[in-house]
């Protein structure tokens, strides 16, 4: 719920800052309006209204006046009555992420009542949470958006006492005797018995020139759906071969005159759901080019061309563009814990039995048991969802893992007892 009432984002389309102010509101069900500065009519007359003279924009304009220039995600978040602070010092369980094993997990640790806090770096549902439509969700047969889910299971883990605050992350984590000290980047620490680890991954990086200069302003990490109408009538890119990429191009085939998703591999078919292969294949205006690789991307003050190589033929061609979506696999997140809890050569989080074939286990597990399945080298702290090495990185796993944590979370508790 706004704090001020209706909002409205002013800003310029080829600036990353308001790309990622407006990802944000509309991630979190925000309801507001944008108007962009250099091509809506209707900025000029708000701008008036407000006296709003020499600002640095993008501007958040409430209805009662209230005014937020440049302003940080953390300030966006207070203004629009998100919980940035926790309410209360001790939990049972404090969990970290907030996507399909993060969500999953604080339902049923609500539901067993357990103090649960859920603590999220951006927005709910992690990298689902901007599906355009996830169709393969059990119990969903006409799909569902990444939006509907994380905003139906959140309201779900709020209704068993579940606490939210976001966006924030944890900057340290202590061990203690009967729990751990968890400090967050909102100036705050908090004692949790147990903690689990739902960070989940990001989109790897494209390493090629021109892409960190058109961040947010012609290029973008993931399907960012608030980016549809603006493409509207204009030539799209995806590059990636798993549901994640296939999803994004079904989505801009609604608005763009043509969506090219750009491929490694030598078919879709190898890592992407059968029902979406087959949906892309009859879509008019989506063109799948395989074994073909961006090399680099071109352009003076906004994004203008591709160059893309066929690694069969190696020929390199420049193709125009007006949008480009990266969605090339994931990579763990780094957080604060990466030097304490194992990992595998990837990155991703080892737990249970694999703990014990590590090199290091042994100097790092000090108590007599082995760890339980989801359970880290540090005891008492879970990993669940993709950031957990040997997963599916599938939806439905990460949902499975959040649900069968809170058992052994319970286990844990009886351990400590002993």
């Amino acid at each position: 719920m706004l704090i001020h009432g209706s909002l409205v984002l002013l800003g310029k389309e080829n600036v990353s800052k308001t790309y990622e102010i407006k990802e944000f509101l509309n991630r979190n069900l925000a309801d507001f309006l944008y108007f962009d500065l250099n091509h809506d009519i209707e900025a000029q007359p708000l701008i008036e209204k407000h006296k709003i003279q020499n600002a640095k924009y993008p501007v958040l304009v409430f209805e009662d006046g209230y005014l937020l220039e440049d302003p940080d995600l953390f300030q966006v978040a207070s203004a629009i009555g998100l919980h940035c602070i926790p309410k209360n010092e001790n939990y049972d369980l404090i969990i970290v992420g907030m996507g399909p094993a993060g969500l999953a997990s604080a339902i049923y640790a609500g539901s067993e009542g357990l103090k649960t806090l859920v603590i999220e770096k951006h927005s709910p549902g992690g990298r689902a949470g901007s599906t355009s439509l996830i169709e393969n969700l059990i119990a969903h047969p006409d799909g569902i958006t990444g939006a509907e889910f994380s905003e139906r299971s959140r309201k779900q883990a709020e209704k068993f006492g579940v606490e939210f605050v976001l966006p924030v992350v944890i900057t340290d984590i202590i061990q203690r005797n009967d729990g751990f000290t968890v400090s967050i980047s909102s100036n705050v620490s908090i004692s949790g018995r147990s903690v689990i680890i739902a960070v989940g991954v990001h989109y790897r990086l494209l390493q090629v020139p021109g892409v960190e200069k058109f961040l947010g302003s012609g290029i973008y990490y993931g399907s960012a759906m608030t980016e549809g109408k603006r493409n509207e009538g204009k030539e799209v890119y995806v590059v990636g071969g798993a549901n994640s990429a296939g999803q994004a191009a079904m989505y801009f085939s609604r608005f763009a005159k043509k969506v090219n998703l750009v491929v490694r591999g030598e078919s879709i078919a190898i890592r992407m759901s059968r029902y979406l292969v087959e949906e892309i294949n009859n879509r008019q205006n989506i063109t799948v080019m395989t074994k073909s690789e961006i090399i680099r991307i071109n352009g003076e003050g906004k994004l203008e061309s591709l160059e893309i190589r066929d690694s069969q033929s190696g020929q390199t061609r420049t193709y125009p563009v007006d949008s480009l979506f990266l969605l090339i696999g994931g990579q763990p997140y780094a957080d604060g814990l990466a030097s304490r809890l194992l990992r595998d050569p990837n990155g991703f989080i080892v737990t249970g039995p694999d703990l014990e074939k590590h090199e290091r286990f042994l100097s790092k597990w000090k108590i007599n048991r082995s760890p339980l399945s989801l359970e880290t080298n540090i005891p008492g702290i879970f990993a669940i969802g993709d950031v957990r090495s040997g997963t599916a990185k599938r939806m439905a796993a990460a949902i499975g893992d959040g649900a069968n944590v809170i058992n052994q979370v319970a286990d844990y508790f009886t351990f400590q007892k002993l």
